[in-house]
């Protein structure tokens, strides 16, 4: 069963989830002063579907992993059930809770990640050249960059570094792109292939932006890929409720996929 709320709580220990599944991939990672069970239930509250009491849960903890999940949980809401500037906001406010887990825990890859989770997604709301004259998407680069410096093959920050790519490339052009920002097709690509090779490329969120980074390049053969990409994921059953929101997402870019 694969499914992308694995990924999004990759790195954080699990020892039982909803009694479906263990994730063998996970890199384990020790609290001070926070034990397993306390962020399960936050977990399984966001599997669930029932983002805030998942927030509320893991907001009781004062660790780096707590506030990861925090962070990652409100951006995920924000995407998907808010809009406009209520969604900005909370985007902003899960891009300080990012940076507090980075003041705890300055060497933790996810931090970073988280960071520039939130602030992407800032970015896209208002629009990816907003994003960019405004300084965001370099602020989403230098996090991500210090994400793949702690941890070279963290999928999540390579499936964001190629998407970052690729939305420049989508809104400026491939000269502009390289020349101004050097954002380049190759790179995408290298930072896709590298998530493709990844234990968990088969999660449904992680195909879903896999296709959405390829159709981003806009030509023939990523635009193919996207759509194999889309049709493999709407095959696999679902197992949380954001899997569910990935897959109508997913069928919606096939429409438009040539």
């Amino acid at each position: 069963m694969a499914n992308f709320s694995n990924i999004v709580l990759f790195n954080f220990p699990i020892k039982i989830i909803k009694s479906l599944i263990i994730l063998a991939c996970l890199l384990i990672v020790s609290f001070s002063s926070l034990s397993d069970d306390n962020l399960d239930q936050a977990r399984k509250l966001f599997i669930d579907g029932k983002y805030k009491n998942a927030m509320k849960e893991a907001s009781k903890y004062d660790s780096a992993e707590a506030k990861i999940l925090e962070s990652r949980i409100l951006s995920i809401y924000a995407h998907f059930y808010l809009k406009d500037k209520n969604a900005e906001e909370n985007f902003l406010k899960s891009y300080e809770i990012a940076k507090s887990a980075i003041k705890i825990e300055p060497n933790n890859d996810n931090a970073y990640v988280e960071a520039a989770h939130s602030l992407g997604r800032y970015g896209q709301k208002i629009g990816i050249m907003a994003a960019i004259t405004k300084g965001i998407a370099d602020r989403v680069k230098r996090y991500l960059d210090k994400a793949l410096e702690i941890n070279s093959n963290n999928i999540l920050a390579n499936l964001s570094k190629g998407i970052w790519h690729a939305e420049i490339i989508n809104q400026a052009g491939k000269t502009v792109a390289k020349a101004v920002y050097g954002a380049r097709v190759n790179s995408a690509i290298i930072h896709f292939e590298k998530v493709k090779s990844h234990q968990n490329s088969n999660e449904i969120g992680v195909l879903y932006e896999l296709a959405y980074g390829y159709s981003l390049l806009n030509e023939d053969i990523y635009l193919n890929q996207a759509k194999i990409l889309v049709e493999e994921l709407i095959e696999i059953e679902p197992f949380s409720d954001m899997d569910k929101l990935y897959i109508k997402k997913g069928l919606l870019l096939l429409e438009i996929l040539p």
